[in-house]
């Protein structure tokens, strides 16, 4: 991903290592990057004390995933944040909603609703919940709506074309909940 959760980790911890498979992305990481998956992992059996996974392990093969990880090391924290629809049902307006609903069926055959959940396969101890809200204008919430992995998936061109769609659909502002689980 971008680096984020590995540079506050960094702040927190002598050793932290980033497994990251695109190079790209890797290409932003200072530090200690290698290239890899969560379903292939480039570490000896037991050699981490824990793995993180900030907004990621959705899109990991669950079970494949949490065998590796186990192999790995012993502990596992997952970050989650969710917002929107999946918070506030009724938050966008229905067209383009349906909208983003198209784009991930087109790429998952399902509904965002129907997404397979990865607590099924993980059961993780807790959550802890934090919630927050954010003030965000129309504009913003249909741009954050679309930077989305999935919607992000798109051409730039249909992606402007949503959202020159979407805007004059928009309320001026919005009140957004946010949730995040660890």
């Amino acid at each position: 991903g971008t680096g984020n959760l590995t540079r506050a980790l960094r702040e927190r911890f002598a050793n932290v290592l980033a497994v990251e498979p695109d190079e790209g992305m890797r290409a932003q990481f200072e530090g200690d990057v290698m290239p890899g998956t969560a379903e292939a992992i480039p570490l000896p059996d037991n050699s981490v004390d824990a793995v993180f996974v900030g907004e990621a392990f959705h899109w990991f093969d669950a079970e494949r995933a949490l065998a590796e990880i186990r192999r790995v090391g012993p502990g596992l924290a997952v970050l989650a944040r969710s917002w929107g629809e999946t918070e506030q049902p009724g938050l966008l307006p229905p067209p383009f909603w349906a909208e983003l609903d198209g784009i991930w069926r087109r790429f998952h055959g399902v509904s965002r609703t129907d997404f397979p959940d990865w607590r099924d396969t993980v059961r993780p101890e807790g959550p802890v919940r934090f919630e927050e809200t954010v003030r965000i204008s129309g504009r913003d919430l249909v741009d954050l709506h679309l930077t989305g992995s999935t919607p992000a998936s798109v051409s730039v061109a249909e992606r402007a074309a949503i959202a020159d769609r979407a805007y004059p659909l928009m309320d001026d502002w919005y009140d957004l909940r946010v949730v995040t689980e660890l």
